[in-house]
């Protein structure tokens, strides 16, 4: 009788099981570990109302004039030249005075004659007028004494005002500088004729320098005006600096740059800010304390702006709406939904979502 033996065929079965399990251990795919992203953030806190936006313009005059004859002549001298310095009463130029010169003395001649002829008539008068109640002299003869001597004293007023016209007419063929400036300009050369009131030289006036800037539209959107203060330092040396007011700006934008031009009074010039300097301003706003993020900082939830704020103990970001209070050329101004010391996520928002990790980047701590 044969007896079974029931393990002979178990042994090579189990035996294969565990040959497949570990076969099939093998091919199974690891978990990926998640994904962390390098971002660059800033550590926000609260600024006073010391930002503003960064705008290059240049010094200009603040009152620039054009100098010309009131009479029409030949130049036949310029006693100045472009870029020098000159002061209240200084003579510029002068016209050929040959005429006026003649003028002059003709006028003078004339009034010399007049007051001759009062000087001869005045004591006619007077005889006349004592020898009238007497009967001594027609009445007649009295009129016609006091006529002449009535004209002559108006032929003296006549000729006077002539001579006063014909010095000032002389007077007007030497330019002179109404205030202390600075030529800037050369219009005209000796030897040419020039008509009455054309140019002969431009003159900057040494009382006020202008910044001029070319405002972008968001500004003048948000609500630029004139009255608005602005900080004016030197490009070339950003320690000297002054301050200024907007008293001017354009209606309409240039069609070119569509920019807006503006112009800013220096309240006390920098001698180093000569004309035709380059100079940076920064419009100062005067806004409560805000948190200044760069633009690249924004992002949306739904329709409301929001930023990605780091969880400093998991790495993490999560999306927080903020509130705008100003838009500007290189910084955004938040007033509400941030805290003091929170770091939030300044360049590559539109590549994170929830709870994803990030890792710093070596610049992660250099504000924007």
């Amino acid at each position: 009788m044969t007896r079974h033996r029931p393990f002979r065929h178990v042994a090579p079965l189990i035996a294969g099981g565990c040959l497949l399990a570990l076969l099939s251990g093998c091919h199974k795919k690891p978990t990926p570990p998640p994904e962390v992203r390098p971002v660059r953030s800033v550590v926000v806190q609260p600024q006073d109302s010391t930002q503003g936006d960064l705008l290059s313009g240049q010094v200009a005059a603040h009152k620039s004039v054009n100098m010309a004859f009131r009479v029409p002549g030949k130049i036949v001298a310029r006693e100045v030249d472009a870029g020098s310095t000159v002061h209240a009463g200084q003579v510029l130029a002068r016209l050929d005075n040959t005429v006026a010169l003649q003028t002059l003395r003709a006028a003078t001649a004339d009034a010399q004659a007049a007051r001759a002829a009062v000087a001869q008539a005045a004591p006619l008068y007077k005889r006349a007028t004592a020898l009238l109640p007497a009967r001594a002299i027609s009445r007649n003869d009295y009129d016609e004494v006091v006529r002449r001597y009535k004209t002559a004293q108006d032929a003296v007023q006549s000729t006077q005002a002539r001579e006063r016209i014909a010095q000032e007419e002389l007077d007007h063929t030497l330019l002179r500088a109404d205030t202390d400036g600075l030529i800037t300009e050369r219009l005209a050369e000796v030897g040419e004729v020039v008509a009455a009131g054309q140019p002969v030289l431009r003159m900057a006036e040494a009382a006020g320098r202008d910044a001029l800037f070319d405002m972008p539209a968001d500004l003048v959107r948000a609500g630029l005006a004139t009255g608005t203060d602005l900080s004016v330092c030197l490009d070339a040396d950003r320690h000297i600096c002054t301050n200024a007011r907007l008293y001017e700006l354009a209606p309409d934008a240039d069609l070119l740059t569509r920019t807006y031009r503006a112009k800013a009074l220096l309240q006390a010039t920098p001698p180093a800010m000569v004309l035709g300097s380059i100079v940076v301003g920064r419009v100062v706003h005067a806004a409560p304390s805000a948190i200044h993020l760069p633009p690249a900082a924004l992002t949306t939830q739904g329709s409301n702006p929001a930023v990605w704020v780091i969880d400093p103990a998991s790495s993490t970001v999560s999306l927080r709406p903020v509130t705008i209070a100003s838009y500007g050329v290189q910084d955004v101004a938040i007033t509400s939904g941030l805290q003091p010391g929170e770091r939030v996520v300044t360049a590559g928002v539109q590549a994170l979502y929830p709870n994803q990790k990030v890792s710093l980047l070596d610049e992660a701590d250099v504000r924007p």
